[in-house]
């Protein structure tokens, strides 16, 4: 996403596409296929099909607070929405805490906020409500917990199938944006936007498929926040590697403190 902005690429039709190579590589690698009777009657089919939708929702709610509200609040509002499939999982799901790993918790939050923090040379947040921000933490979170959901109604041993699925939920969503775009003149096509979609697409599957089978070997207390933390931290440090980004002292702080975290949080009997 990153460098969508450098080789100019259209966010909406690179975003179509993602959602295109996504779904195409579930669907290839699935041995099993579901035929429309045997799909409706799944018992993930109805949570699928809001799964989808709400992948694509989450990400307008993110491109609109990142413009109005600033990169550094959408981000902390995206991240510290761990808390919610936390509480999902000790309060729906019956995980269990120990005070260690609720420290650990504790501080991967804190960790997270000092990670994303950055000074805005804008005074945009200034200028906006929270409201958006607001979406963002709900949104965020209420689609952890949706993943988490589609993953305990699906017993198969490979969940590629209904991945896919949700991937082409998302894509039809995604068409109507762009269609809507090229009927209200926003933007034109350009076959260029695939190429973006196609190294977006597989990544995006292939992170997915792991967090839904990391669900089935840990709990929502342990993979999320490792998740979350894992992430920043990864996105953190390749920002300062090749894009040159600067990193603060709370930056710093913030992944020192994300390694306490990670230790403390597996410590998790």
């Amino acid at each position: 996403m990153r460098l969508f902005e450098r080789f100019k690429l259209d966010n909406h039709q690179a975003l179509m596409w993602n959602y295109v190579f996504a779904a195409g590589t579930g669907f290839l690698l699935c041995k099993q296929f579901d035929t429309p009777t045997q799909l409706v009657n799944e018992p993930w089919f109805g949570l699928s099909l809001i799964t989808g939708f709400w992948f694509i929702f989450t990400y307008l709610l993110m491109t609109a607070s990142t413009q109005r509200s600033g990169v550094t609040i959408t981000s902390l509002s995206s991240k510290l929405s761990v808390v919610l499939p936390i509480l999902a999982g000790v309060l729906l799901f019956g995980e269990q805490l120990n005070f260690v790993a609720t420290m650990g918790i504790a501080l991967a939050i804190v960790a997270l906020a000092l990670v994303v923090y950055k000074k805005e040379a804008s005074d945009k947040t200034n200028r906006i409500s929270l409201l958006l921000p607001v979406f963002i933490f709900f949104g965020t979170g209420t689609g952890d917990i949706l993943m988490k959901l589609t993953e305990r109604q699906n017993q198969a041993h490979d969940m590629s199938f209904m991945i896919a699925f949700i991937y082409f939920i998302a894509l039809l969503f995604g068409i109507l944006i762009v269609t809507y775009d090229l009927i209200r003149g926003k933007s034109k096509w350009q076959w260029k936007n695939a190429l973006g979609g196609i190294g977006l697409g597989v990544i995006n599957f292939f992170s997915t498929y792991c967090v839904y089978h990391a669900m089935r070997s840990f709990d929502n207390v342990v993979l999320f926040p490792l998740y979350n933390i894992g992430v920043v931290s990864l996105t953190a440090l390749t920002g300062w590697l090749l894009f040159k980004e600067k990193l603060t002292w709370r930056n710093y702080l913030g992944l020192a403190i994300a390694i306490i975290a990670v230790v403390l949080i597996t410590l998790k009997p």
